[in-house]
């Protein structure tokens, strides 16, 4: 076919219509034996059998993480040291590290209104990530004798408010310090919020 570009954009076109082709005939070649594999599974009643075995031992394994997680506080969206002594907020937070291979760490203040965008999403994400723990901090009265929130707040280096801290396997990976990471503007969305995290 001339399409009027001259002969070398012919050869071009030529060969790329030839790899196209032989890419497509191995895709299709794969997806055929991947239809034959389980054409052959469902004539072998001992490999189906196996096949079921394995796969509930799977949900089972994967229900019981997700038990451990709940026990854990996973699912939720809490507070540390609500109704304790401010001075049990870093203790608080280091066991909560413990238990969780992943820790998503809001630092709040009441009195900042931003704060409550970030409350807004972390609660509809809590759920929805059950491999992450979500918890909240509140730095408002934070104590002067270097304890609780206010230890806390100097070892992590929160200096914004709100900053979210991702913690996992116990080290601090990242911070996000304001909306900066999220288009520098508060009408982001709850996936974009998932995605930094």
């Amino acid at each position: 076919m001339d399409l009027g570009f001259g002969n070398s954009n012919q050869v071009v076109g030529g060969t790329a219509a030839k790899v196209i082709l032989q890419t497509t005939k191995a895709q299709e070649q794969a997806v055929q034996q991947e239809i034959d594999r389980y054409d052959a599974l469902l004539q072998d009643d001992d490999a189906l059998e196996d096949l079921r075995a394995k796969r509930l031992h799977q949900m089972k394994k994967a229900q019981e993480q997700r038990q451990k997680w709940q026990a854990a506080g996973h699912g939720t969206y809490t507070e540390l040291g609500a109704g304790h002594d401010s001075r049990d907020v870093g203790r608080d937070f280091f066991e909560a590290s413990k238990q969780s291979e992943r820790l998503v760490v809001h630092f709040y203040r009441p009195s900042t209104r931003l704060c409550d965008i970030f409350h807004a999403h972390l609660a509809k994400l809590a759920p929805r990530r059950m491999e992450t723990r979500f918890v909240k901090v509140n730095v408002e009265n934070c104590d002067k004798e270097g304890g609780g929130a206010s230890f806390l707040v100097e070892r992590l280096g929160i200096v914004v408010m709100p900053t979210i801290v991702i913690v996992k396997d116990r080290k601090a990976v990242h911070h996000v310090r304001g909306f900066d990471e999220l288009g520098g503007t508060d009408d982001f969305s709850t996936s974009a919020l998932e995605y930094v995290l």
